[in-house]
């Protein structure tokens, strides 16, 4: 578990993309993969939602990124995404999410792809929704660059069922209650 670490501040788990093994979230990867090419990043003129398998579409979100100050705006907010969290965020931005602990959360892991460059996988509980909300939130964020320098856009796919137990039992593990509280000291 060396590409598995935990955000104690924040209540979140990162995972490197290569300690993936859910079909659907690598299969979201490896397509960003396959739309970068050689090039630093993906350009979103390159990337059709339509070429994603119809069981991913749903569940993808896509942020525009506003540079100075920074600011994560949904483009795109899938109707799965809906479905689970009641809410639709197209057009609206991520520190606006309704259940405050979640915008907060959503802006950090915004904020690291754009510090890192780079894909990570982050989970996250919903129960900020709503304490029944047990889901697990598996969400594979990618950076996208029209000019291949300036991080644009970032474009996520979240899997809220795919291998569910052995991502909560990852979730669980790391962000135990002990761990949380002596953090937040």
């Amino acid at each position: 578990m060396n590409g598995i670490w935990a955000d104690l501040d924040y209540n979140f788990v990162v995972v490197e993309p290569d300690e993936v093994h859910s079909a659907r979230t690598l299969g979201f990867l490896d397509h960003c993969r396959a739309v970068q090419g050689d090039r630093p990043f993906p350009r979103w003129s390159d990337f059709k939602l339509h070429d994603l398998a119809n069981e991913v579409i749903p569940y993808t979100a896509v942020v525009d990124v506003a540079h100075q100050p920074t600011v994560f705006t949904y483009r795109f907010w899938g109707t799965g995404h809906t479905e689970i969290k009641g809410v639709d965020m197209t057009g609206k931005r991520v520190a606006e999410i309704t259940a405050s602990e979640l915008a907060r959360i959503g802006v950090r892991q915004y904020q690291m792809i754009l510090a890192q460059g780079r894909p990570l996988v982050f989970l996250h509980t919903l129960k900020h929704y709503g304490a029944w909300k047990d889901h697990i939130q598996v969400s594979g964020r990618v950076p996208f660059s029209e000019d291949g320098r300036t991080v644009d856009k970032i474009v996520s796919y979240s899997n809220y069922d795919e291998d569910r137990l052995a991502w909560s039992e990852i979730y669980h593990s790391l962000l135990t209650p002990e761990r949380v509280r002596v953090a937040q000291r």
